[in-house]
């Protein structure tokens, strides 16, 4: 099962650092392993660099966007992707600055990638061991200029 957590960075630190998402990678790490005192700084160098994720435009952008069902839950701020050909299930737990995508198909992970992709150039999807990451980027196929 693969685990990612997936976050919508401001515009001018995408351009500043698309070219070594690594150095992202390495802070969001040392906030997940952080203890106190410390994790309070990191966490407000991260609040800085990173956009909250409003629960209504993903759920727009991915109905708008993503090639399946999408079933809500308001309660648990999740969100339930569906693919009715296959079965397989993906669920997002939408949090204050970052997903958590959780599912078994590599397909459906890769349908949801490119909807975010759609919805902002700028989020970053990191596994949760912060041993691989990508930036969502449009497959070729689906740019709309050039």
């Amino acid at each position: 099962m693969a685990h990612y957590w997936v976050y919508l960075f401001r515009d001018e630190v995408v351009s500043g650092y698309y070219h070594r998402p690594e150095k992202i990678v390495e802070l969001l790490r040392e906030y997940q392993y952080q203890t106190a005192p410390l994790k309070s700084i990191y966490r407000k160098q991260i609040e800085f660099i990173t956009e909250k994720i409003s629960f209504s435009r993903l759920e727009l952008g991915v109905n708008e966007h993503f090639s399946g069902q999408v079933e809500k839950n308001l309660e648990r701020n999740m969100l339930v992707l569906k693919d009715e050909q296959t079965n397989e299930e993906a669920l997002i737990i939408v949090q204050k600055r970052r997903l958590l995508l959780v599912c078994d198909s590599q397909a459906l992970i890769d349908r949801f990638f490119q909807a975010l992709a759609m919805v902002s150039p700028s989020f970053l999807a990191v596994d949760v061991h912060f041993r691989h990451h990508q930036w969502l980027t449009l497959a070729a196929n689906e740019r709309k200029f050039a």
